[in-house]
């Protein structure tokens, strides 16, 4: 074991103020795009900086390799800089690069450990705002192995994550893609222009295609109020899930524990999709394993049409469920049903319903593919670290 400074041959530290940005130019990245749920930075609320303020402002670079590391805010956050580097890193983050006793990768395997992780949370100092001092880092003690097992474990845990983080990409395109479909055909009717339309409540629609409620193309199942179903002795029990669960894709050590009895229709499964309809609306196509329905939270199925259908009427009405939610005078926004019974869709005939269903269908059944798979990669990757590191599972075997 040694501090992790002894480790690193450099610290990439910038002034600890807000840089001047402009409209366009370099990327600047924030804490808010490291998270220790991908392999390398995520571009969101980017700001830029001219080049001017780059060459002036920063006393160094992070470069292809160095692993940032989030010091403010949420302490802890680490993800590898990527090749080639297309921005640099504003305020309360730094950058470690390693030296010859040590393996990047393998570095970035040991920080996102859960022994590390709790390490750094136990060491924060700040009630209102999280704060990791530099000064701390002598504390974080890092497992030196030869540099052979490091490259192993570094490499073993990196080809996982990457593999993950390919899959997470493949989704993004596969959903966008199909988004794209379903609004050329539902809301621009592209395919249809040379068509015959008609009159409706809706505006003109193409003549055939019925109108009807959201709810009548669906079932959205409530949940239950699990505290009331709390395993019994006797039962391991399985995971609720909450919004907190549905947000963040999967559930945790932290997650709380229900009764594995309970009706089937409130077992939630992979490939299942979820609306939470209270508090922070979302809909998503659940693959976090299995799960008890917690209430604020509807399970959607049907018997008649297929699951992109529904998944994407629901994501199609969400903008104006958030807003009726944001109207209400609660301290936590929701919907009521009648709001979903007047949010209408088309329904095609079935000609045209079945060739779309020939397109979607199969990239739906991709995503959650893709999904599961990353699950059982990420709880191999995270299994396997700490017996890795431990000696207790040779890297040979591991591979």
């Amino acid at each position: 074991m040694a501090p992790l400074p002894d480790l690193l041959s450099f610290i990439v530290d910038n002034r600890g103020k807000t840089v001047p940005t402009s409209d366009n130019g370099r990327k600047l990245i924030a804490t808010n795009c490291v998270r220790n749920d991908t392999l390398y930075p995520v571009y969101e609320k980017v700001r830029y900086l001219s080049d001017e303020t780059y060459k002036t402002w920063f006393r160094s670079h992070p470069i292809p390799g160095d692993i940032l590391f989030v010091n403010k805010g949420t302490p802890g956050r680490v993800c590898m800089v990527p090749d080639p580097v297309d921005f640099c890193i504003a305020q309360d983050m730094i950058a470690f690069r390693t030296n010859k006793r040590m393996y990047n990768k393998f570095l970035f395997a040991v920080l996102r450990s859960p022994e590390i992780q709790m390490q750094i949370y136990n060491t924060n100092v700040g009630d209102v705002i999280p704060h990791f001092k530099k000064s701390f880092l002598d504390q974080l003690l890092i497992p030196e192995p030869d540099m052979e097992t490091q490259k192993e474990i570094g490499d073993i845990y990196f080809s996982l994550s990457n593999k993950i983080e390919l899959n997470n990409k493949i989704n993004a395109n596969l959903e966008a893609q199909a988004q794209a479909i379903f609004k050329s055909w539902f809301v621009d009717f592209e395919p249809f222009q040379d068509g015959e339309f008609v009159d409706s409540e809706l505006g003109k629609i193409p003549k055939g295609w019925k109108i009807k409620p959201l709810t009548d193309i669906a079932q959205y199942l409530n949940g239950l109020a699990m505290q009331k179903y709390r395993p019994k002795e006797d039962e391991k029990g399985i995971p609720v899930l909450k919004i907190k669960e549905l947000r963040q894709g999967k559930c945790d050590d932290s997650s709380e524990l229900c009764s594995y009895n309970l009706k089937p229709e409130y077992i939630v499964n992979d490939g299942d999709v979820i609306f939470s309809w209270s508090g922070s609306l979302m809909v998503d196509i659940w693959c976090g394993g299995k799960c008890g329905l917690n209430q604020h939270l509807f399970k959607v199925t049907s018997n008649e049409y297929d699951k992109w259908f529904y998944y994407f009427w629901t994501k199609h009405h969400l903008e104006k469920f958030v807003a009726i939610a944001a109207g209400k005078a609660t301290t936590m926004g929701h919907i009521k049903r009648n709001d979903m019974e007047s949010a209408l869709v088309l329904v095609p005939g079935k000609n045209i319903y079945d060739q779309l269903n020939s397109i979607l269908n199969p990239m739906i059944d991709q995503i959650v593919k893709n999904k599961v798979q990353s699950r059982t990669l990420a709880a191999i990757r995270d299994t396997l670290l700490p017996k890795l590191m431990s000696g207790e599972t040779e890297v040979p075997l591991a591979e």
